[in-house]
């Protein structure tokens, strides 16, 4: 019988390499962003009452864990999928964002995803979250029945739409695209004299942290540990598909941005400015992410993602004029219908995931 096996930790960095080489593959099926993830979140409960207390209990305990997967074919096609896992064995949800990923131009057929399934039946899964990009294959796994379309694990964020600055262009149009002000602040930090580096190295990270660290105690923006970063960028730097971007001013980094890629797409993962170390200076904020967007050019990426418009930030990402893309609402198949009842019941007792 044809069926999916999951991938051993040693084998992650090969996955790496070969999603690289996919247009299809998401940045979030990376393990490259996974692995970094993993652990790093928490779900927060309420007490329905005693009927369900144990199964809270241990809910309190929940963190994400990425677990990899493939599945190959007689006919040589291969499929590859991560899933978030939450949850404890016996009572499990999944989350497939961006997945799964045809590999070498083949088509996901029934036959596959009925037998991803049947894996996650076995491994004690209650439900598959399915988010993606493509309406069309939505709507065509929503055919094979077992299905809801509704977020059924929403504990695990996935973006509603996300903003994209097309690369295809020549510099000098793309560049004309963007607000005038931020053409304006690209040249008053080209003349303020910064300097700009760019590294894949980890320890670069740790040398620019303290610009992000003075933005978090004014703002009260949170952060993930530092060596969660690290770590992620550790596991890109054999891949060249991580890189920090920062802005020096007299030896004090003052702004820095942390970027992923995946074939086709430069993702602004992480960013801070420190306006403090300014000191009234013209701020690298727009410079920053123009260096990132003609590095990514030259590395074959034809777009940017800036991710999402919510939070006060959106200000500074229209000033590239990104076009937004809607993403259509999410898929869940229903793996075990007799414990699913029960964790659409527990679901308005779960407050939020903290990843």
């Amino acid at each position: 019988m044809i069926a999916w096996r999951e991938i051993p930790r040693a084998d992650f960095g090969k996955w790496n390499q070969r999603l690289l080489q996919e247009p299809a593959a998401s940045i979030r099926q990376y393990p490259v962003l996974n692995e970094g993830l993993r652990g790093s979140g928490r779900i927060w409960v309420s007490t329905p009452g005693r009927r369900y207390a144990h199964l809270i209990e241990s809910a309190r305990r929940w963190t994400t864990t990425p677990r990899y997967v493939a599945y190959q074919s007689p006919d040589g096609s291969a499929i590859f999928a991560c899933i978030v896992t939450i949850g404890v064995p016996g009572f499990r949800v999944g989350c497939i964002l961006d997945g799964p990923v045809p590999l070498g131009g083949c088509t996901i057929e029934s036959s596959a995803m009925n037998e991803l399934v049947a894996w996650a039946r076995r491994n004690s899964y209650v439900a598959l979250r399915v988010t993606h990009s493509s309406e069309a294959f939505l709507d065509s796994l929503s055919r094979m029945g077992n299905t809801e379309r509704i977020d059924g694990v929403p504990l695990y964020p996935h973006p509603s739409s996300e903003l994209y600055v097309d690369l295809s262009v020549d510099e000098a149009t793309l560049l004309s695209r963007f607000q005038k002000v931020a053409r304006q602040e690209i040249r008053k930090a080209g003349e303020a004299g910064y300097v700009l580096s760019v590294d894949r190295d980890a320890q670069a990270l740790e040398k620019a942290w303290p610009a992000f660290e003075s933005r978090s105690a004014r703002k009260g923006i949170s952060y993930r540990n530092l060596e969660t970063y690290m770590r992620m960028m550790r596991d890109a730097e054999p891949h060249r598909a991580a890189h920090l971007y920062t802005a020096w001013r007299e030896g004090t980094p003052v702004a820095a941005i942390l970027i992923l890629r995946d074939r086709t797409t430069a993702h602004y993962f992480l960013g801070t400015v420190d306006t403090e170390a300014l000191g009234g200076a013209p701020s690298p904020a727009c410079l920053l992410q123009w260096s990132a967007m003609r590095h990514a050019v030259e590395m074959g990426a034809t777009f940017y993602n800036l991710g999402t418009r919510s939070g006060p930030v959106y200000a500074f990402k229209a000033k590239f004029r990104p076009v937004e893309h809607d993403r259509p609402a999410p898929l869940t198949f229903v793996v075990n219908p007799r414990l699913y009842d029960i964790w659409r019941r527990l679901l308005p007792f779960v407050a939020r995931a903290a990843v």
